[in-house]
Order: structure tokens, then sequence, then C-alpha cells
């Protein structure tokens, strides 16, 4: 599956209030790191994101997973977030992983050409990670 299989985002997003955005970290044994977000991906979650990239980065993660199951929108700021992450683990010959992209992201990453860039999984492929 690819992110042109995802089905269109037709939903009006500025119908929905905007939640906070929650931000969880792990780092696994095999100095890989998982970044969970829920919530919408923009300007006020940014910080929160970068921080916890800097975080696992910082902790020795040589590799990251970004899960964005929980992610129904995002924006240039968040877009930007996962840039920031893409370049910190680039820097210290890392790689990263985005996860979990539903229709909204998708169409976003698609429409910047990220998906080109960075490695990317669409909602509903399973890994054993």
């Amino acid at each position: 599956m690819s992110l042109d299989d995802l089905p269109p985002d037709d939903v009006d997003h500025t119908s929905f209030p905007a939640g906070p955005c929650v931000v969880h970290t792990a780092l696994k044994a095999d100095l890989g790191g998982i970044v969970s977000v829920h919530g919408d991906m923009d300007m006020t979650a940014a910080p929160a994101f970068r921080q916890a990239v800097d975080r696992l980065v910082d902790e020795g993660a040589r590799s990251l997973r970004i899960d964005l199951s929980g992610v129904p929108f995002i924006d240039s700021s968040g877009l930007g977030s996962l840039v920031y992450g893409y370049r910190r683990l680039r820097d210290r010959d890392g790689d990263i992983v985005v996860c979990g992209v539903g229709p909204q992201p998708a169409r976003v990453l698609r429409i910047t050409h990220l998906d080109r860039i960075l490695s990317v999984e669409p909602a509903g492929v399973l890994r054993n990670r």
C-alpha cells in the first residue's frame, strides 16, 4: 500500500475544535526511538515534538519511528517538525520512519513531496517493531 492508495481527505478540519497534542516517547534496547503523536500536529504541537526528538537523539537513538496514527491533521509546522527530526537523525547517520499516516497527513506529505524524502508507511501497514 502506498500513500496514493489512501482515499481522499474529504473532512472539513475547520469544523473540529483544536485539541491538545500529546507526544509519547520510548527508547528501545536496540537504540531505536518511538515517538507517538496524538492530536493535531500544528504550531502548538511542534515544540513538544521537537523536544521529544531531541531527548531521544540525545539519549542515543540512532533511528526513530514516528507514529502518526493518532494525528488527524498536520500543517506546515508539523511538517517542519518532521523535517527537523529527519535532519537530527541524518546528521548522525540514522534513519526515520513515519508510520500510521492517515488521509489528511498523507495528502499533505504527498503534495509537498516529503513522502519522497521521508520513509512513510500509511495507516494499516503492520510491521513487527
